[in-house]
């Protein structure tokens, strides 16, 4: 469900666009939609993914440019750029921080199912990282090449469906690669590890 409404935005554009053929308002229905999925998502956890919000404010200026000059350019560059701030971000954390971003994301989802455990060693995650670092730089060059290598109609439609199935690939091929370091935890045994953890504290 978190995938699809993660696709809200983008389904809309891709709608409006094969609806009116007209990229200008396919971005101003873009910049709509991705506002009402900020709106809801803060409805409904009181907070807004980082992610989201700050993929808002690029979309806010290069959605903006194109439909102020009436220049689809810039919304075409936008996935370009999005995705080569994720791929300094990736790589700013091998500098910065105590975890690199690949081991704090893999963690974050982890946490979610308290039965699985992960063991992998400290040093596969640099490699890991880097690994993000080069797939965010390549999505950027690949979006452009497609961008301005044929028509706004193939475009569009790699966009939607073209760029997500490479990341669904990507990240299912990540998850066969840490499934080979993760190992299931007793129910009790975690809990018990989490009561020791906080008499630790107090």
């Amino acid at each position: 469900m978190k995938q699809l409404f993660d696709l809200f935005p983008l389904a809309i554009f891709a709608g409006v666009f094969f609806l009116t053929k007209d990229m200008i308002q396919a971005t101003a229905a873009l910049i709509v939609a991705s506002a009402i999925q900020l709106i809801v998502d803060y409805a409904r956890r009181r907070t807004v993914q980082k992610t989201h919000l700050y993929t808002f404010l690029i979309l806010l200026v290069f959605g903006g440019l194109t439909i102020f000059l009436r220049d689809e350019t810039f919304i075409k560059w936008k996935p370009t750029v999005v995705y080569w701030i994720f791929s300094l971000v990736f790589l700013g954390s091998q500098f910065i921080g105590k975890k690199l971003m690949v081991q704090r994301m893999v963690e974050g989802m982890l946490s979610q199912a308290p039965h699985l455990s992960l063991t992998m060693p400290d040093s596969k995650w640099m490699p890991l990282n880097a690994c993000w670092v080069l797939f965010f730089v390549g999505l950027g060059f690949i979006n452009l090449f497609v961008a301005f290598s044929f028509s706004e109609e193939v475009w569009v439609t790699f966009k939607l469906v073209g760029l997500t199935v490479i990341m669904l690939v990507f990240l299912i091929a990540q998850f066969v690669y840490l499934s080979r370091f993760m190992v299931e935890v007793d129910a009790k045994e975690s809990t018990a590890d989490s009561v020791d953890s906080n008499e630790t504290k107090d």
